[in-house]
């Protein structure tokens, strides 16, 4: 290729590059000005969406950040869950950290405005599939915001090696539906 053409190529990329993040929607405010939730502003639920998470001693859920407040705040991208008992006691359940990521990328915070969701996609393993399996029916999960916690039933079955903490993927929250500023 010629230097001409090169610069070209340049040229066309980032224009390209200008188009695609103009076309993405805007927040009403950036994360970074607005105030956190508070658990009196969100409630916490999940979503099985019909059994499309299962399969093969494999399942999982949609979870469900619903902004039941006046006004937009932020959550964390990434909260920490917390499985719990009948009695609240915590279970030996924990997030499975993708290999490669210590400590792992950053996710900042969702900004959530009034009536809307933010969602993550749960997955673990459902079924009794090692040597020795030792499996855990949490009857709810947590996540603490602020000093409250928030707190939701749960009907899964988490299944690990035994002596293991069972292990769950939680990749990060998204606002969903992708909230569209008024023009007005």
């Amino acid at each position: 290729m010629t230097k001409p053409a090169s610069s070209a190529a340049y040229v066309v990329v980032a224009v390209v590059l200008i188009l695609a993040s103009s076309a993405s929607a805007t927040p009403l405010q950036s994360a970074s000005t607005l105030l956190a939730c508070t658990a009196a502003q969100l409630s916490l639920s999940f979503d099985s969406e019909g059994g499309n998470f299962d399969g093969m001693s494999q399942s999982g859920t949609l979870l469900v950040l619903r902004n039941i407040g006046s006004q937009t705040c932020t959550v964390p991208g990434s909260p920490t869950l917390i499985f719990e008992d009948a009695s609240h006691t915590k279970l030996p359940i924990s997030l499975e950290t993708p290999p490669g990521m210590h400590p792992g990328p950053v996710i900042l915070p969702v900004a959530v405005p009034a009536n809307a969701e933010a969602t993550g996609e749960l997955h673990w393993v459902s079924g009794e599939v090692y040597d020795n399996s030792q499996c855990f029916s949490p009857a709810f999960v947590a996540i603490t915001i602020g000093t409250n916690v928030l707190r939701a039933p749960f009907t899964g079955h988490l299944c690990a090696p035994s002596g293991q903490d069972a292990k769950y993927r939680f990749a990060y929250l998204k606002r969903d539906p992708v909230y569209v500023r008024s023009k007005s």
